[in-house]
């Protein structure tokens, strides 16, 4: 995911309902509608389908064995990777008194049977546009205006849960972490605006040299972080190196007055040492970074306690 984008895709719908052909039917008229459809026969399984679908809309019948809609939509509520799932509570009952505790719970809304396909698809349109508004926040909150990629808010929130993912499955997770060189002196002498097209152009760079996998974000000012998920530092020091030379043979510019810039990257792997907590595997390449910055800028280097080894050392300036 090399930017910040807004999804032109079919939101997901998940369907739970214990009755196999009233699960199969509404799946069927939800799927003529464009959404994308996945099911479950009750809510344990509708929490497991959770753990490795994305959902935007969740249609929920109450009555269920294992798990009821009631439970469900705790459950749900209390998961702060689930709680922006849009509820419908799909309900036998006609007490006011079931409808008004589904909604205390947490469902968004309700519908009752019997029911037309048509009130129901209008019931989901209702929830899609929540859904679409509330991804349109969060695409707001998430972006750096200026170079379109992630900010350090959204950095922050996916190395969190890459770390989480890495210890889980035991996958190696790399953090590469880039500093312009000198960049006040080209704020100085090009300008702000100058120094802004800089900054648009290294994030091209990093769109360019990174997997759709990857998270390049800006952290703030001149510095860009990079996650690299699955990534071991044998092959985050051969990403570092692409972007390395790629920033060093880009023109910056203009025609009439071009320059060149270099770039100090610190890189930090979990394959190389064991972290318990992603802001160490954030200090590692910070301090990585800071290593590279103080022995000549324009390198890469990774953190080592007892070696302090760098990787890549040149002696070029912009």
């Amino acid at each position: 995911m090399n930017t910040v984008q807004k999804e032109n895709v079919p939101l997901t719908v998940l369907v739970i309902e214990d009755h196999p052909d009233q699960r199969d039917l509404l799946a069927i008229v939800l799927q003529r509608e464009g959404y994308r459809v996945i099911t479950a026969a009750n809510g344990v399984e509708a929490l497991e389908r959770l753990e490795t679908e994305k959902v935007q809309i969740a249609l929920s019948d109450i009555m269920m064995p294992k798990m009821d809609g009631f439970e469900l939509i705790k459950r749900i509520r209390s998961n702060p990777t689930l709680k922006n799932i849009y509820l419908i509570l799909i309900t036998a009952r006609i007490q006011e008194g079931d409808r008004v505790r589904g909604l205390d719970l947490g469902a968004d809304d309700y519908i009752t049977k019997p029911f037309s396909f048509s009130e129901l698809l209008a019931r989901i349109r209702v929830g899609s546009r929540v859904v679409q508004y509330q991804q349109h926040l969060e695409y707001q909150t998430q972006v750096d205006s200026l170079t379109g990629l992630f900010n350090r808010r959204a950095f922050e929130k996916k190395i969190q849960e890459e770390f989480e993912r890495s210890k889980r499955y035991r996958n190696p997770l790399s953090l590469l972490i880039l500093d312009i060189d000198n960049f006040k002196m080209i704020n100085d002498t090009y300008g702000h605006h100058g120094g802004d097209a800089a900054l648009v152009k290294i994030s091209e760079t990093f769109r360019e040299k990174t997997r759709q996998s990857d998270f390049p974000s800006r952290y703030g000012g001149e510095e860009f972080v990079l996650v690299l998920p699955e990534t071991d530092q044998d092959s985050a020091l051969q990403v570092a190196g692409k972007i390395h030379e790629a920033i060093r043979s880009c023109a910056f510019g203009t025609t009439a007055r071009p320059f060149t810039l270099t770039v100090s990257i610190g890189v930090s792997s979990t394959s190389a040492r064991f972290y318990t907590d992603w802001r160490e595997l954030l200090d590692d390449a910070d301090r990585a970074l800071y290593l590279a910055k103080n022995s000549g800028k324009d390198r890469i280097e990774i953190w080592e306690p007892e070696k302090r080894t760098g990787q890549i050392q040149t002696s070029v300036h912009p």
